[in-house]
């Protein structure tokens, strides 16, 4: 070819057969299991949170029986003594008003 030709040439599209190109899907090779460790990871790690959420939970709601139970078991007492005081003779006409005020708040 003259040198004009191979000039024409060199800047010109030239059109290219195309060829097969296989695209593998994302769930396969290095990806594939790159992903699927990922996902199994958050599996269980959810797992994990998950066991440690119901044991919080289950120990909040045994705490809060146990203090709600304290809670009325002590009122009961502060009720019997005050009782047990009056009877005796042992409160003041001023410490009973006092009580029973903070008995209505």
């Amino acid at each position: 070819m003259s040198k004009k030709n191979e000039e024409k040439l060199q800047g010109a599209l030239v059109a290219v057969e195309p060829r097969e190109v296989t695209v593998q899907p994302p769930n396969s090779g290095v990806l594939g299991k790159f992903i699927a460790d990922t996902e199994n990871m958050f599996k269980a790690r959810a797992m994990r949170m998950s066991g440690l959420l119901r044991r919080i939970n289950e120990s909040g709601q045994r705490t809060e029986a146990l203090l709600r139970t304290a809670a009325d078991r002590m009122e009961a007492a502060e009720s019997k003594l005050e009782q047990q005081f009056d009877k005796e003779g042992l409160l003041d006409q001023s410490e009973r008003l006092e009580m029973e005020e903070t008995g209505n708040e």
